[in-house]
């Protein structure tokens, strides 16, 4: 066995104690909701299954992929040199920001503000599901950058976005169009969901819940 292959399966070692718990009860509570036999705590609702990432085609204002796969970022990593990168709350916008988008985003900023000392494992992200080239409208540019420094920006061509996460939305609602919130953990499992009728509260409470059972990100 070389020395990659030594470092990948310590770093699996490592990080399964993790991984698993948090790709197990996601499976877990989806099966049985499905069964209708337990009620979940979240407030939010769980994306089932699980979508990786990767899958959703985000890119960066280049035009180049915004995320790697948990494999690439892993790939010749030894377990003292990994760094995960953090939880993604990714906020589902469009090429202008209205009322409701700008509610959102304050919300967000918020809830990253009342994490504390967590704040740091936590990455708010505006997504921009719009046609044509990855560029921010001036006004939504100004918006980002006066009131939401911390904020990172990534876009997505709206037919793959949708494709990708329409399966698991509410029955008759479109997650591009109704301010939905996703989650995703550091390995890159976007595992969780938030619509417009969850309270900052919740999304705090749920978020709150997750780091602490974890300790990636």
């Amino acid at each position: 066995m070389n020395t990659n292959q030594v470092n990948k399966l310590k770093l699996f070692f490592l990080l399964s104690g993790v991984i698993v718990p948090i790709t197990l009860a996601t499976w877990y509570f989806g099966e049985a909701m499905k069964s209708g036999i337990v009620a979940t705590t979240n407030k939010g609702d769980l994306v089932i299954p699980v979508v990786d990432l990767t899958a959703l085609r985000l890119v960066d204002a280049s035009g180049k992929p915004a995320y790697q796969s948990f494999e690439e970022l892993t790939a010749g990593v030894s377990p003292d040199d990994y760094d995960p990168r953090p939880w993604q709350l990714l906020y589902i916008g469009g090429s202008e920001c209205d009322a409701a988008c700008a509610e959102r985003l304050y919300f967000l900023r918020q809830i990253h503000t009342r994490l504390g000392a967590d704040s740091g494992r936590v990455q708010g992200v505006y997504v921009q599901a719009a046609a044509g080239s990855p560029q921010l409208q001036p006004a939504l540019a100004a918006l980002l950058s006066g009131e939401h420094t911390g904020m990172n920006t990534v876009f997505a061509d709206p037919a793959t976005l949708r494709a990708a996460l329409a399966p698991s939305a509410r029955a008759g609602e479109d997650p591009l169009t109704q301010h939905y919130i996703y989650l995703a953990d550091p390995v890159g499992n976007v595992m969780l969901y938030f619509t417009p009728q969850n309270t900052p509260e919740e999304i705090l409470s749920d978020l709150t819940k997750l780091l602490k059972q974890s300790g990636l990100g």
